[in-house]
């Protein structure tokens, strides 16, 4: 979950709609708390005396590559992400540091994404590596896990369900709609990553499982009509799935999965979910079903916001956990009516850094080059699409009339 403490700091710019506006054409970056410069500025507005005091501001990557190199740097791919870096001239955005009431020489100095130093001779002797040995600077986890499923092809979207949901196709110009909606980074080489972000997925199942899937029926010491808890306590997702495929789902109620609150589209952090049409009749299993069901349709709604100004996608290629769940994979792709396809890593992000390291040390010479093979392909079924299209309108339904739920 999203560190959302700097709210506050970001719901008063909110209230100058113009500001606001001219930050997110500007940055690419929706105004809200998730970001670091709203930290920054909650930071200023809580305890100005530290912020008076701040001499640099670095990240895990920046203090890693630091500790390695001797040398301090960033990624413009990071520093995008950070609501700082105009996403036009690929600079500090000099109006929004204003605004925080901070400098340039503050922040680490930009580069691209596969900018390297040499790994320092002390280091080296403790790891075991050559003294000299380059080290890339880094990117942006997002940005890594799109080079592993994509290469960065054009018209190829990434679409990752973790802990929270993502989905990203890769531009040669700034994408960014009038209205604030989509996020829009930097990536590498005059390409930009436009994209849109859940903030409920799997940490929507683990709620689940939490407070009403664990097997335990009413605090009864008793399991569930679905037997769904595994011997040693963990949730059996194999019989949760089994049960949910044998009902009725027309028939099963809805999940508004904004329990952590909202990203896109409506970008509320207060805001709360649920679900919605529960009757004595539903069980666990139905449950079950309207989690798995109400996180794909948040992130169909972003699939709709990010195709109406990038286009719809050639491709979708899957990444994350949902990859453990050929029945959730199966759901995705009639939902979305197109065919969803997976490449088996087990770890994207981290295959992503391997080839921008590879790039950055000469070894290949194109990222476009590095599609990686396609391992399965899960086919929409017309029908199901269909009958998905009447149960995703009901669900926008509650997703309007519900707008207005936040704490």
């Amino acid at each position: 979950r999203a560190d959302l403490s700097a709210s506050s700091a970001a719901e008063a710019i909110k209230q100058d709609q113009q500001v606001a506006q001219r930050y997110y054409h500007q940055t690419g970056c929706v105004v809200h708390g998730m970001y670091p410069a709203w930290k920054l500025k909650w930071i200023g507005e809580q305890t100005p005396e530290v912020f008076r005091k701040i001499a640099l501001v670095s990240t895990q990557v920046g203090q890693l590559f630091a500790g390695l190199t001797g040398t301090r740097a960033i990624s413009k791919c990071m520093a995008s992400g950070s609501g700082l870096l105009n996403i036009h001239t690929l600079d500090w955005d000099p109006e929004i540091l204003a605004l925080l009431g901070m400098k340039p020489e503050q922040l680490e100095e930009l580069v691209e994404a596969f900018h390297t130093a040499p790994l320092l001779p002390a280091i080296a002797q403790k790891v075991g590596l050559p003294s000299g040995i380059p080290v890339t600077v880094g990117c942006a986890d997002g940005a890594l896990n799109q080079v592993a499923v994509s290469g960065v092809a054009q018209g190829v979207m990434s679409f990752s369900v973790g802990t929270s949901g993502a989905i990203r196709l890769v531009q040669n110009a700034p994408l960014i709609p009038e209205e604030p909606s989509t996020w829009c980074y930097y990536l590498f080489d005059q390409k930009r990553l436009a994209g849109a972000a859940t903030q409920g997925a799997a940490n929507c199942l683990s709620w689940f499982f939490k407070t009403i899937g664990g097997g335990d029926s009413a605090g009864t010491g008793r399991r569930g009509e679905n037997g769904a808890a595994a011997a040693d306590g963990k949730p059996n997702y194999a019989a949760f799935e089994k049960a949910a495929a044998a009902i009725k789902w027309e028939e099963a109620p809805y999940f508004l999965p904004f329990i952590y609150g909202e990203r896109c589209p409506g970008w509320n952090e207060s805001r709360r979910g649920g679900f919605v049409g529960v009757d004595a009749t539903h069980d666990q299993a139905h449950l079950y079903y309207a989690v798995l069901e109400g996180i794909l349709f948040n992130m169909y709604q972003c699939y709709l916001k990010l195709a109406e100004v990038g286009g719809v996608p050639a491709e979708i290629r899957v990444s994350g956990g949902i990859l453990n769940s050929p029945f959730w994979l199966q759901m995705a792709a009639d939902i979305f009516g197109k065919p969803m396809l997976t490449s088996g890593f087990a770890n994207d992000s981290t295959v992503g850094a391997a080839i921008v390291a590879l790039k950055a040390a000469g070894i290949i010479e194109r990222i476009e080059d590095c599609l990686p093979e396609i391992r399965h392909t899960y086919q929409p079924r017309a029908e199901y699409h269909r009958r998905y299209q009447a149960r995703f309108g009901h669900y926008l339904g509650y997703y309007a009339s519900t707008a207005a739920s936040t704490v």
